[in-house]
Order: structure tokens, then C-alpha cells, then sequence
């Protein structure tokens, strides 16, 4: 491996800047690899840029605040090293990680830290997203997925590059890699972390992000796999079909009758639009 750029995403985060820096550079030195930590102050209002800078990283400046996505794109083309390693500059992933992490590396395509613990699985609503997004998550590449949008991961600059044009430039980042690089069967591992209690507040909105994460999985599962979403959409209208059936047999309505067969004739529409994605997708693969 020669050599690793951290890449610090950062936003109003004053308070923990400066320790996870700090940390990240204790654990890098004592695997001896070259490395680089990279902070993207992503127009920050305080003293991020100055904390991070005094900690040793080199700060990239955004003037105004871009979002996630965004950010991660600017400190991954500045990266000087091959491979790359994302965190938040919160203070919730551990840097005692990083060894795991950069040993793995050179044998795999991309390593996630997947997040455990209370903090990471949350209550009500909030742990109710996340078990539905991972559940989806999972159907759509068809492998089991702990954490699919973790921000601390590894991989090579080159193939994250391959993937800039269809990820998204804000929360979701993470999520589209995760899903892309899966579903092109490149080797991605997961390693389990605890998942610490932030510093500061909170800048994700749990329904806002949610909606996107749940849009980008829907356009990965279109383009990487469509014959599933196609075949969940034609399953949704048969089961709406046979309901119908059910009341035309045991009513007798003749308007059941017709919706019922009205559901049959357009589930197999839509899964004939999925059979013709399906062709389509796999020529474009192998041209």
C-alpha cells in the first residue's frame, strides 16, 4: 500500500475536530504507513477550520456549506494517496479501527466500518428508518448488509472515481457507493465498530435523509438490478388483483371481476418493463 488519505468532512463540528484528528494520527503512525489527513471545512461558522489546522490536518476551505456528498468529493479528488479513508468529524466512530482497516484494504475493493451499539440503532422512528432501509438495502443487492451509508470505510481512489457521475452530492453518498460497488461484486467487507454518542449537535434529519437514502436505493436497484423492483411492483398489483377476486367470487360483483383481471393483464405489463430493463442493463454491461 503506498500510502492512505483520510478524508474529514466537516461541518460546525469545533468541539470534536481536533480530538479525531489527533486520534487518527496516533493510530496511523503506529501502523507505520504514509498517510495524509485531509479536514473539508464545509463552510463552517466556527472554529473547525482553525481546530483542525492547529491539530496537524491539512484543511480544505469551502465557503459556503455544500453538503455532505460534496465534501467527500473535494477531499477524495485531493487525496494524494491511492487509497482512501472516509470519517465524520464527530467524534461517533472509533480511530482504534484504523489498523483493521488498512490491513484489509489491499486484498478487498472497499472495507465498511459498520456501526453497533445503542447509538447506532436508535429508538422509535429513528430505529425503525434504519431496519427498513437496511432491510431494502439488502434485497436490492441481493447479500445481507449491516450498515449501508457508514461514513468511515476504505477503499481505492480509482474505483470510488469510477462511481462519481451516479452518487449523490449529499447525505447519501455513502449509501450509493455501498450499493454500487456491491452490486458490481467487488469485494466489499464489513468490520463491526462501536458507535459512540456525538459531539455537538446533529446534522442529519431523520425523515429528510431518509427519503433520500430511500431514492437512491430505488435508483440503484433500477440500475444495477431491475428486475427486482419491477417484480416487487407486479407482486404488489397481483396480491391488490387477487383481493379483488376474492370479493368477485365471494360477492359476486362483476366491478371485482374487472379490476381483477384488469391487475393480472398490468402486473404482467410491468413485469414485461422489467424483463426489458433486465436485457437492456446486461447488454450495457458487457459492451
Amino acid at each position: 500500500m503506498d500510502g492512505v488519505s483520510v478524508v474529514i468532512p466537516a461541518f460546525n463540528e469545533e468541539a470534536a475536530v481536533a480530538d479525531v484528528v489527533t486520534q487518527f494520527t496516533h493510530e496511523f503512525e503506529a501502523t507505520g504507513v504514509p498517510y495524509e489527513i485531509l479536514v473539508v471545512d464545509d463552510g463552517s461558522t466556527d472554529r473547525t477550520a482553525e481546530e483542525a489546522d492547529d491539530a496537524g490536518a491539512r484543511v480544505l476551505d469551502t465557503p459556503q456549506n455544500l453538503g455532505y456528498g460534496l465534501s467527500l468529493r473535494r477531499g477524495i479528488m485531493a487525496a494524494q494517496y491511492g487509497h482512501v479513508m472516509i470519517c465524520d468529524a464527530d467524534g461517533t466512530y472509533p480511530p482504534t479501527a484504523v489498523g483493521e482497516l488498512v490491513r484489509l484494504a489491499p486484498r478487498l475493493d472497499m472495507v465498511i466500518a459498520a456501526r453497533t451499539g445503542p447509538n447506532f440503532r436508535g429508538r422509535g422512528p429513528r430505529a425503525l428508518a434504519r431496519s427498513g432501509l437496511r432491510l431494502f438495502a439488502s434485497f436490492a443487492v441481493g447479500r445481507h448488509i449491516p450498515d449501508v451509508n457508514s461514513g468511515y470505510r476504505i477503499f481505492r481512489k480509482s474505483d470510488c472515481l469510477r462511481y462519481f457521475g451516479m452518487l449523490s452530492p449529499g447525505f447519501s453518498f455513502t449509501t450509493g457507493l455501498t450499493l454500487a460497488m456491491i452490486s458490481d461484486a467487488r469485494a466489499v467487507a464489513f468490520i463491526s465498530v462501536d458507535y459512540a454518542s456525538r459531539v455537538g449537535q446533529s446534522k442529519v434529519r431523520v425523515f429528510r435523509d431518509s427519503m433520500r437514502m430511500a431514492q437512491v436505493l430505488v435508483q440503484a436497484m433500477v440500475r444495477h438490478n431491475p428486475i427486482k423492483i419491477f417484480l416487487t411492483i407486479t407482486v404488489f398489483i397481483w396480491l391488490f388483483g387477487l383481493c379483488a377476486l376474492g370479493v368477485w367470487l365471494l360477492a359476486g360483483s362483476s366491478a371485482a371481476g374487472l379490476v381483477a383481471a384488469a391487475a393480472f393483464l398490468v402486473g404482467v405489463q410491468v413485469f414485461s418493463f422489467g424483463l426489458l430493463a433486465e436485457a437492456v442493463r446486461s447488454r450495457d454491461s458487457e459492451a
